[in-house]
């Protein structure tokens, strides 16, 4: 199916390719999405070229979402992949986390992929969720971010999910 519509759009997408997205989404939603349970509202912050969040939007049934990506370009694609996928409730903020308004978001989870959780993040995210919302760090850093993180592996991959509370904080 994906590769008729790969063919709709006139790009040539190879089988194996196709595999591998179809491979890529899939572990996503295992690892992260499923595995956590996740659902309620969603913030990605540096949302950058849409990893996880908008695998995490296409499989998760969120009430609502935000992408959370300040350079433009970036945003414009994640727009423009929200409108043609259309994901209903999914807003793109082109900003930095710390220059939402505290308390105008209420996040029951946060995912973050490339980005350190430095103390001053850490702050910004305590603003656009609350004590009870869930953090999903993903990375390849051995070190908890926050005492008392939990720590979620993909096998054979040397990426770590570090899951989180702010109230850990």
């Amino acid at each position: 199916m994906l590769k008729s519509e790969f063919r709709d759009l006139r790009l040539d997408v190879s089988s194996s390719a196709i595999q591998k997205l179809t491979l890529y989404a899939t572990e996503i939603e295992h690892w992260v999405g499923e595995h956590l349970e996740m659902r309620g509202s969603m913030s990605d912050v540096g949302s950058g070229n849409g990893s996880p969040g908008i695998p995490l939007c296409i499989t998760r049934a969120f009430s609502s979402a935000h992408l959370i990506e300040p350079r433009m370009k970036r945003a414009a694609f994640l727009r423009h992949v929200v409108a043609k996928a259309a994901l209903a409730g999914v807003v793109v903020n082109r900003c930095r986390v710390e220059e939402i308004p505290a308390k105008s978001l209420a996040s029951d989870w946060i995912t973050l992929q490339a980005i350190g959780p430095t103390p001053e993040l850490i702050e910004a995210l305590k603003g656009i969720g609350s004590e009870t919302t869930r953090v999903v760090w993903i990375t390849s850093i051995p070190t908890p971010p926050v005492a008392g993180a939990e720590l979620q592996e993909i096998p054979g991959s040397g990426t770590k999910i570090w899951v989180f509370r702010l109230d850990q904080i």
